[in-house]
């Protein structure tokens, strides 16, 4: 099985940099377990709310590409954090016969666990409004 791994955070602090390598060393161990090949392992440090991700439409090119079976992250969040961009990344993946696994186990279409996809989808969509809404109250009560 060829894994494309794709691993984001959100912002460069130093914390988040540290986010990066976990994920990267998890992925690694995990594939690795398993048997089967890294592809490639697309990194971003960039909001999810947004398609406008380089790596991420490298990964989708690759994807309709067939470079790899499987599209390995480790939530559904890493991937998308905003409901439309999370059903486009499945309706491509299932028109090109790439499945999807994330390491909490919530998304898992090798197995046939993608029934709680649209509520993975809507929560982290909510989540991210949420962050949003308390950072510009910050800034306005800041100001």
């Amino acid at each position: 099985m060829r894994c494309a791994i794709y691993v984001r955070v959100s912002t460069d602090k130093e914390e988040q940099k540290t986010s990066l390598e976990n994920q990267r060393n998890l992925f690694v161990k995990y594939v690795s377990e398993k048997g089967w090949t890294i592809h490639e392992i697309y990194v971003e440090v960039e909001s999810g709310t947004t398609s406008k991700r380089p790596e991420l439409q490298r990964l989708i090119a690759d994807a309709k590409a067939k470079k790899f079976d499987i599209i390995m992250s480790k939530e559904l969040s890493r991937l998308a954090r905003n409901g439309r961009l999370s059903y486009e990344i499945k309706d491509m993946a299932e028109q090109h016969n790439v499945h999807i696994n994330t390491l909490d186990n919530a998304i898992n279409t090798l197995e046939g666990n993608v029934h709680m996809f649209g509520l993975y989808a809507w929560m982290y969509e909510g989540e991210s409004q949420r962050t949003s809404d308390r950072v510009k109250a910050t800034f306005k009560l800041k100001a």
